[in-house]
């Protein structure tokens, strides 16, 4: 019996999944310490012409790097932002305490997934509202999107997205003016 090393999984895993797939586990075994950028690096370099590296270099390469989702609607999400060429965001980032779903940190501009699952009982509610107006009274704009509406409807979604980042860009450079 053989065993590989984490990073050398990954780099065997590039071979059977997609992009996006790819990605999550890139990310997951990033955040579990199980394989840092560094090491999948050093497998590429080792093994540059083995099916599946030039794929695992793309997910290495990609704006932000890979990013990491805690459900499937955030899965959904990254997945339309990734598409649609939308960049300069986080997933799964700190702010003011919280941790919110994607955050644009240079704009103020977070956008919040809400699954039905996750966010449907009282105390999940009352919890997304308070939280929603703590960072909105610290001048963080708070789009929430819905994983049906991302199944749904992702072009009223990435118009609505685009719409408020325009929004937040020109929010970002009248406050830089004003301060200058």
């Amino acid at each position: 019996m053989t065993l590989t090393s984490p990073p050398r999984t990954v780099l065997d895993l590039a071979l059977l999944l997609d992009s996006y797939e790819l990605e999550a586990v890139v990310a997951e075994a990033h955040f579990r310490r199980l394989a840092h950028e560094r090491e999948l690096r050093f497998q590429l370099n080792r093994n540059p012409g083995k099916r599946g590296a030039a794929r695992l270099r793309r997910v290495l390469d990609l704006p932000g790097g890979p990013q990491r989702t805690r459900s499937p609607a955030e899965r959904s999400m990254l997945k339309l932002l990734r598409k649609a060429g939308i960049t300069g965001f986080k997933a799964n980032a700190k702010i003011h305490g919280y941790e919110v779903d994607f955050l644009w940190r240079d704009l103020n501009f977070v956008v919040e997934v809400d699954g039905y699952e996750g966010h449907s009982g009282r105390i999940a509610f009352e919890r997304d509202r308070l939280k929603q107006a703590r960072l909105q009274a610290r001048g963080v704009a708070v789009m929430r999107v819905t994983g049906r509406q991302i199944r749904r409807d992702p072009d009223g979604v990435l118009a609505r997205l685009r719409e408020a980042l325009s929004t937040a860009r020109m929010a970002s450079v009248g406050a830089r003016f004003i301060s200058e």
